[in-house]
């Protein structure tokens, strides 16, 4: 049985490395070597968000007895990544050095906090709760692709 919070603890390693490639090429401005890591970082972060919103959280909230934890601020979280890296990515687009580092240090504290949020408190509720499912939702999570109903994000 393959274990869903490796999994989780994981994918954030990955991203968290390619938004560290970013923020290196943005203190830089290599914006041929930025475009290149932030697209990968978008592509697999959209990916990873789509799984949690997607499988994760609705089978969480499905179990979820009204003493545990609510995903509303996991989703939050989502929200103001998501924001940031439209802001991001409009000044990527243009090449404006004005405010770059700043959104991607901002960009490192909203995901770091919400990281940790998944690991420390939702990943040991959501763990206990979704015993009994973890090979159906390790199936679903290892076979998901993006769809029509995968959030858009507007970059």
């Amino acid at each position: 049985m393959k274990s869903t919070e490796h999994w989780l603890v994981h994918d954030h390693t990955q991203i968290e490395d390619l938004l560290r490639h970013c923020c290196e090429e943005a203190e830089i401005y290599d914006w041929w070597a930025l475009e290149r890591y932030f697209t990968e970082f978008i592509d697999q972060l959209r990916y990873h968000m789509a799984q949690e919103e997607e499988v994760l959280y609705p089978a969480y909230d499905a179990r979820r007895a009204p003493e545990h934890m609510f995903t509303d601020d996991l989703y939050d979280d989502h929200n103001r990544i998501i924001e940031t890296i439209r802001k991001i990515h409009r000044l990527i687009e243009i090449q404006q050095k004005e405010g770059l580092v700043e959104l991607f240090k901002e960009l490192v504290d909203v995901m770091f906090d919400h990281n940790q949020k998944e690991e420390h408190v939702f990943l040991p509720f959501a763990s206990h709760l979704l015993c009994e499912d973890r090979d159906e939702l390790s199936e679903k999570l290892d076979n998901f692709t993006l769809s029509k109903k995968s959030r858009a994000w507007g970059v």
